[in-house]
């Protein structure tokens, strides 16, 4: 089973592929400054949910891409008005908005996708970040579990800083709470252990050991943050 169809299962019916509760993402959307025709872009838009809302908000024209061809098809059918594009590149801007939310891998990872947001929206233009973070030091134990290396990921100031470095300005920004983090993390869980097979069920079973750690569910964090363009 190849990774995305394992997103997909442990994913199940959850409207957002991250911690991110659905009323912050409504409220960086009330904030957003667009004019009617604004270029919008989401990076890694899965099934195109942000997008939804966003053109749901605003008068825009929505474009959209992602490497899962079966996502982008859910897209195109709950955003019949955007450009939807199954693709590992994003389209030519210059956008007056980019969209990136569990998604900076799509642009090199983490801080390497800042410039590359950064580029692909005009002077004035915003940026809607959704990034992981350390709210602690994460431990040997944690890192192992998680599968990922401590220069993976800043803390939340280390975050502001890089966007700055990069030329985008914070405006806003909100963070997951532990409450949001149970939710996403046991709803994969469960979604594992009922629908998926023994690699998902393997992946359920290092997701109870890394919570299980101490600290295990203090130190992983997520930020939604509302960037422009200097």
């Amino acid at each position: 089973m190849d990774r995305a169809a394992v997103s997909r299962i442990a994913h199940g019916d959850h409207a957002l592929y991250s911690p991110l509760a659905e009323a912050d993402l409504d409220e960086a959307i009330g904030l957003l400054d667009l004019e009617p025709g604004a270029r919008v872009l989401d990076v890694g838009c899965g099934a195109g949910e942000a997008l939804r809302r966003i053109a749901a908000r605003w008068d825009v024209r929505a474009t959209g891409y992602d490497t899962d061809g079966e996502l982008v098809e859910r897209a195109r059918r709950a955003v019949p008005s955007a450009e939807l594009l199954v693709a590992g590149e994003p389209p030519p801007g210059p956008f007056d908005l980019a969209v990136c939310i569990a998604s900076s891998h799509a642009l090199g990872g983490f801080p390497a996708a800042l410039e590359r947001l950064e580029g692909l929206v005009r002077p004035g233009g915003q940026v809607l970040l959704g990034e992981g973070y350390w709210r602690a030091e994460p431990s040997a134990e944690y890192l192992q579990a998680l599968g990922a290396t401590a220069d993976e990921l800043p803390d939340y100031g280390g975050l502001l800083r890089a966007a700055e470095a990069a030329g985008l300005t914070p405006l806003w920004s909100c963070a997951a709470s532990e409450r949001d983090w149970d939710r996403y993390e046991w709803t994969l869980v469960l979604n594992a252990e009922r629908h998926g097979g023994e690699a998902l069920r393997e992946r359920a079973a290092e997701a109870r050991r890394r919570l299980a750690l101490p600290g295990g569910r203090e130190t992983l964090g997520f930020a939604l943050v509302l960037l422009r363009r200097a």
